[in-house]
Parts: structure tokens; sequence; C-alpha cells
């Protein structure tokens, strides 16, 4: 159960092919959202990345010599991705990571994360707990969470209860965000 009581669903796969609309930049354009945090040479953590609407900026971002590991639950979004990853010749900064249920599967990533983006998709985690505690974990010390969920997915309650398990887990919060059609959050290590 989540924090709000919801019960958390994972995203349909085909509703990813709509995420990738260039429509989308409209209100979630990728570079206003992560260029004043990330940087070139930085090691970035993704979580939920679907088909890459925001790895592919991520990965030009951080460049040649960063990192973007994208973990996600369903293999076949992570293929697709790859995919996307390859024709946009970004593909060697990118690390796929397959999830399961109860586990990020980052643990060799540990204390190595300079900064974490986890886009509509704190909702659909069966453990916040355990979800942030993982993620706490594969931080420097530091380093940035942007937490952002969709409004009408996640009430402000829910986001609010979402944001105490965060700090319960040591986060501290940076400061809100004002991203269009999203409840968002930026949390420090």
């Amino acid at each position: 159960m989540n924090p709000d009581g919801s019960k958390p669903r994972v995203c349909p796969r085909w509703i990813g092919y709509f995420l990738l609309s260039p429509l989308r930049r409209i209100a979630h354009d990728p570079d206003s959202i992560l260029g004043p945090y990330v940087r070139e040479g930085m090691t970035v953590l993704e979580i939920g990345p679907g088909m890459g609407y925001f790895s592919l900026p991520l990965a030009r971002l951080v460049g040649k010599e960063g990192r973007v590991i994208c973990v996600d639950v369903q293999e076949k979004m992570l293929e697709k991705l790859k995919k996307r990853a390859s024709k946009a010749g970004v593909l060697e900064c990118i690390t796929l990571v397959l999830a399961v249920e109860d586990s990020l599967r980052i643990e060799a990533f540990e204390e190595k994360v300079d900064f974490v983006l986890a886009f509509a998709v704190v909702h659909e985690a069966p453990d916040q707990d355990r979800f942030f505690d993982q993620i706490y974990r594969s931080m420097k010390s530091s380093a940035l969470l942007l937490v952002s969920e969709p409004r009408g997915r996640v009430t402000e309650e829910g986001f609010q209860r979402t944001v105490e398990t965060a700090r319960a887990k040591g986060f501290t919060v940076e400061s809100s965000l004002n991203i269009k059609k999203n409840i968002s959050v930026l949390l420090r290590k």
C-alpha cells in the first residue's frame, strides 16, 4: 500500500508511447527540469524511465564521462529504451537495470549517485519505505533526489505522506518545485 492508502499500479507499456510525444515538452521539458541539477561527468539514477523520455536528455547532459542508470520493472520498457538510446548515440553512457517488485537491484551503485530522478513513479512503488531506503544508500553525501508525481493520480495529502516517508529515511527537503501538472520536491541526502 502507498502512504495515501492506494494500491500501487505500474504504468502499462502502451502508455509509454504516449509519454514520448513531442507535445509533452510543453509541460515537461527535460532540459528545463533537469538542467539546473545535472552536469557533465555525473552519475544519475533514473527510477522508472519507461522508454526514455528523460533518459536520453540525461545522457546528453552527463556526457561521455557520465553515467545514467535506468531502473525499471518492465523489461519491454528497457528494451525500447535501449533501442532509442542506441539510435540517439548515447547508449554507451546508459546502464539498464531490471528491477523486481521488492528490489531496485542497485546495490552495485551504493554511494555513487550524484542525482536521482523519480518522475511519476513513487506512487507505483509497492513499499515506499524500502524504495527510499534503497535510493538513499545509492546516493553520495549531499546528492539530490527530484520527486515529481502527477496531480490527479496523487493527492497533496498523499504526496506529503510520501515526503514524510523520505524524510524518515534521512532525506531533507531542499525546496518545492513548480513543474506543470505535477506536485514536486527536491530532496537532499
